[in-house]
C-alpha cells in the first residue's frame, strides 16, 4: 500500500520545480488566420498562491487570465501586428507533491491572417516572464509552406503533459518565434533540442518526491513518519552537496585558521536554524499573499547570502594584511583565529537560502493540517545540510596536516592571505550567479 501512495505521488510531483511557471505556445497557421494553443502549466507554489488571489468560479479566472494573456502576446504579420482574441479558456486542478494541488491554464487564440504570397510571421510572449521554469514554441502550417523557422513543429514536451527527464539544471526558455509562410505544403521547422540533467540532480529529485509522497500520506503512522524525518535528513544532505551551500567556503576558513571542530559545529548549529527559520518564514508569505514572487525571494535570498560571505572575506583579507609589528614579533602569521562574528555569519550565508524541497514539504503539511510535524521535517531537512557542510569543514581541516600540505611549507605564512581571498571571491561568485537570475 506504501508503494502504490508513493508511485502515485511520484508520477504527480512537478519535475519542474514547486515554485515554476511553465508555458507553451502552440502556433498553427493557416490560410486565413493564425491560432495560438498556449498553455500555462503552474507548480504547486504558485498554484497555491493562485489559489489565494483568485476569486469566483474556475471558468471566470480562466477568462480573466486568458484575456490578459491574450493582450500580453505579440505577433506580427510583416509589418502588420495581429489583433488576437480568446477563443475558448479552460483551467483545471491536478493531483501535486505532498498533498498541494498543480494548475493548468489553456488559452486558445486566434488572428486574422492573410496568405497570398510569402510573409514573415514573428510571435513573442513575455506573459508573466519574471517566473522561472519552461517556455516552449511550436509552429506548423495547414496549407502553408513553414521555412526558415526558428522553433521546431512539434513539442519535445508533449504540450507540457511529459517533460523529458528532470531539467530543474536546463529548462528550455524559447520566448520568440519568426518564420517565413508561403501557399503550399511541407517546410520543415527547427530541430528540436532537448537539454538533460546530471545524475546527481536526478536522484536528488527521486529523493523529494519520496519524501513528498510520504508527508502527503493519507494516514500517517509512527513508522511513515520516522522514515519521512530520515529521508529529509539524508535530502538535505544531497541538497547541500549540490554547488552553491559554502562548502568551499567553509572548509577554507577551517583550514587556513586555528579552527576547532567546536566552531565546525557552531557553523553546522546555524545552517540549521538558519534554514528552518527562512523555510517557515517564506512558507507563511507565500501562503497568505499571492503578490510575492518565490522565486525572486530566493534570488535576492542568494545575493545577500554572497554578500555576507564577501563581507567575511574582506574582513578576514584586512586581518591578513594587519602590519607584522601590531603582533609582537617579526614575521607575519600564517592562519588566523575564527572569530565568534565569522563563524556565525558563515552559518547563516549558508543556511540563508530556503530549499524549494524543503518549502514545499512545510507548505504540504500546513494544507494537511500537520503543521508541526512539516517543521520537525524541515529541522532534519536544515539538520542534514548541516551534517554535509561540517564533513566537508572537518575533511579539509584534517588534510591540513597531510604529508602534502607540510612539502607546501613555504607558504604556510600566507595561508590566512590565500584563504580569505578566496572566501571573498567565492562570496562575490555567488552574489553575481544570484543576481544574473534576478534580471
Amino acid at each position: 500500500m506504501i508503494g502504490v501512495v508513493a508511485a502515485a505521488v511520484i508520477l504527480a510531483a512537478h519535475p519542474m520545480g514547486n515554485l515554476s511557471v511553465n508555458h507553451y505556445d502552440g502556433l498553427s497557421v493557416f490560410l486565413d488566420r493564425i491560432e495560438d494553443t498556449a498553455i500555462i502549466d503552474s507548480a504547486e507554489i504558485p498554484t497555491l498562491q493562485q489559489r489565494q488571489g483568485a476569486s469566483g468560479p474556475p471558468d471566470a479566472y480562466a477568462a480573466r487570465a486568458c484575456g490578459e494573456l491574450a493582450g500580453a502576446v505579440r505577433g506580427q504579420a510583416g509589418d502588420r501586428p495581429l489583433a488576437w482574441r480568446v477563443t475558448s479558456a479552460s483551467f483545471a486542478y491536478r493531483p501535486g507533491a505532498a498533498g498541494l494541488p498543480t494548475s493548468r491554464l489553456t488559452c486558445r487564440l486566434s488572428a486574422p491572417l492573410r496568405v497570398d504570397r510569402p510573409l514573415t510571421l514573428t510571435f513573442a510572449n513575455p506573459y508573466r516572464g519574471e517566473a522561472v521554469g519552461w517556455r516552449e514554441i511550436t509552429a506548423s502550417g495547414s496549407g502553408v509552406r513553414l521555412s526558415a523557422s526558428s522553433v521546431p513543429t512539434r513539442s519535445v514536451s508533449g504540450e507540457l503533459h511529459a517533460y523529458p527527464v528532470d531539467l530543474l539544471s536546463s529548462p528550455l526558455d524559447v520566448r520568440q518565434a519568426r518564420f517565413t509562410v508561403e501557399p503550399g505544403s511541407g517546410g520543415l521547422g527547427a530541430p528540436a533540442r532537448v537539454p538533460g540533467a546530471d545524475v546527481l540532480t536526478r536522484y536528488t529529485g527521486l529523493l523529494a518526491d519520496r519524501l513528498n509522497s510520504l508527508v502527503g500520506a493519507d494516514r500517517l503512522t509512527v513508522p511513515l513518519g520516522l522514515l519521512a524525518l530520515l529521508v529529509s535528513l539524508v535530502l538535505g544532505a544531497v541538497h547541500a552537496a549540490l554547488p552553491g551551500h559554502g562548502k568551499t567556503v567553509m572548509a577554507a576558513y577551517l583550514a587556513g585558521c586555528d579552527g576547532r571542530v567546536r566552531d565546525a559545529l557552531a557553523v553546522a548549529a546555524t545552517v540549521t536554524l538558519t534554514h528552518t527559520a527562512g523555510v517557515i518564514v517564506l512558507g507563511v508569505l507565500l501562503s497568505v499573499s499571492a503578490s510575492i514572487a518565490g522565486e525572486t525571494v530566493l534570488g535576492w535570498l542568494g545575493v545577500i547570502s554572497g554578500l555576507l560571505i564577501a563581507a567575511i572575506g574582506t574582513a578576514l583579507l584586512r586581518s591578513a594584511v594587519r602590519p607584522a609589528s601590531q603582533h609582537g614579533h617579526g614575521h607575519g602569521h600564517g592562519h588566523f583565529a575564527p572569530s565568534g562574528r565569522g563563524v556565525v555569519g558563515l552559518g547563516v550565508a549558508g543556511g540563508l537560502v530556503p530549499s524549494p524541497s524543503a518549502l514545499v514539504v512545510l507548505l504540504g503539511a500546513m494544507a494537511l493540517g500537520r503543521t508541526a510535524f512539516g517543521i520537525v521535517t524541515v529541522v532534519c531537512y536544515g539538520l542534514g545540510m548541516a551534517l554535509t557542510l561540517l564533513a566537508a569543514a572537518v575533511a579539509v581541516r584534517r588534510l591540513a596536516d597531510l604529508t602534502l600540505t607540510k612539502r607546501l611549507y613555504r607558504l604556510r605564512p600566507y595561508t590566512a592571505t590565500i584563504t580569505a581571498v578566496l572566501v571573498l571571491l567565492v562570496g562575490i561568485g555567488i552574489a553575481a550567479r544570484a543576481l544574473a537570475s534576478l534580471l
